[in-house]
C-alpha cells in the first residue's frame, strides 16, 4: 500500500514538474518567437525605409529628367532661332530651317574640339562634301550577307566613304553636344525631307538616298551594329527618323528592299515609352501611334 502511495506521489511530482517545465518552455519559446519577430520587423522596417528612400530618389530623378526644360538659351545660341524646336505645331519654312542648319555649323566651328581638326572651309563645307560622298556611295542593303566581302564593306562603310577624320569629328560632336542633339536631329530631318525646293540647288539628299540609309540602320547587320555603339537616345531617334523616311518611301512605292515597317513601329513604341530625357517624347509617340493605325497594327 505504501509502495502504491509512493508511486502516486512520484507520478504527481513528475506531472507537476512536467507541467511547470512545459509552461516555462512555452513561455521561453513564445518570448523567443516574439524577440525573433521584433528583430525581423525592425530589419524589415529598416530595409523598407532604405527601399523607399531609393524609390523616392529615383522618382525625383525621373521627374527631373522627364520634366527637363528645353534648353532655350542653348538652342538660340546654336541655331540662332528656336522657333522650329519649341513650337512643334508650327514647323518653319525651308529658308528658316536652312538658316538654322548654317547657324549650327557656325556654332561648331567655334568649339575648341572642332577647331583641333583644322578643316578648311569649316564644318558646313565638310557637311556638304559628306552628303555628296554618301549619296554617291550608298551601303548595300539587299545583299549584305551574300558574301563576307559585302558584309565587311558595309561594316566599314562610313570610314570608307567619309574618311577617318570626318568620322572621328562626327563621333566627337555626338559626345560633346548631347544637350542639343535631339533638336539638331529634328532640324536636319525637316531640312532633308522638305519637298518645296530644288534638291540639286540646295544639296538635300534624295528620297532614294534617305531610304537607302534608313534601310541600312533598320535592316542590316552593319547598320544595327553601328547603332548599338551609340547611346540609347541617339539609337532610338535614328531609328525613329528612319521609320518616318521608310513610311514616306512606302507612300511613293519606293521600297525595293521590301523592308517591313511594322515590327520597327512596334519596337519603337515600346522603347520610346520607356526612354527618359526626350524633349519631344509625346510628339514621337503620337506619330508612331498614327503609323500603327495606318499599318493596321493592333
Amino acid at each position: 500500500m505504501d509502495r502504491v502511495i509512493k508511486v502516486g506521489i512520484i507520478v504527481a511530482i513528475i506531472a507537476i514538474v512536467a507541467y511547470f517545465g512545459y509552461n516555462l518552455f512555452s513561455s521561453w519559446h513564445k518570448e523567443s518567437l516574439e524577440t525573433a519577430k521584433r528583430h525581423e520587423r525592425v530589419e524589415w522596417e529598416k530595409r523598407t525605409k532604405e527601399l523607399m528612400e531609393k524609390v523616392t530618389g529615383l522618382e525625383e530623378e525621373l521627374t527631373s529628367v522627364k520634366g527637363e526644360a528645353i534648353p532655350e538659351r542653348k538652342l538660340k545660341e546654336v541655331f540662332g532661332s528656336d522657333a522650329a524646336i519649341v513650337k512643334e505645331e508650327e514647323p518653319p519654312g525651308f529658308e528658316e530651317i536652312e538658316q538654322q542648319i548654317k547657324a549650327f555649323f557656325t556654332y561648331l566651328d567655334e568649339q575648341d574640339y572642332v577647331q583641333a581638326y583644322q578643316f578648311k572651309g569649316g564644318t558646313y563645307q565638310q557637311f556638304q562634301l559628306v552628303l555628296q560622298k554618301i549619296s554617291a556611295n550608298p551601303p548595300n542593303i539587299t545583299e549584305e550577307t551574300a558574301s563576307l566581302y559585302n558584309l565587311y564593306r558595309n561594316m566599314a562603310h562610313f570610314f570608307r566613304v567619309m574618311g577617318k577624320k570626318r568620322v572621328n569629328l562626327t563621333r566627337d560632336v555626338l559626345q560633346n553636344e548631347g544637350e542639343i542633339l535631339e533638336s539638331a536631329m529634328q532640324t536636319f530631318y525637316l531640312w532633308a525631307t522638305d519637298e518645296t525646293t530644288d534638291k540639286q540647288k540646295t544639296g538635300q539628299p534624295t528620297l532614294q538616298t534617305l531610304y537607302t540609309y534608313s534601310g541600312f540602320f533598320l535592316n542590316t547587320l552593319a547598320g544595327k551594329s553601328y547603332l548599338l555603339r551609340r547611346n540609347s537616345k541617339i539609337r532610338l531617334l535614328t531609328t525613329y527618323y528612319s521609320v518616318l523616311i521608310l513610311d514616306r518611301a512606302n507612300d511613293e512605292q519606293l521600297n525595293p528592299a521590301g523592308i517591313d515597317i511594322r515590327p520597327h513601329i512596334e519596337f519603337l513604341l515600346n522603347d520610346l515609352q520607356n526612354q527618359i530625357g526626350l524633349i519631344h517624347q509625346k510628339q514621337y509617340l503620337s506619330e508612331l501611334k498614327q503609323l500603327a493605325d495606318k499599318y493596321n497594327l493592333s
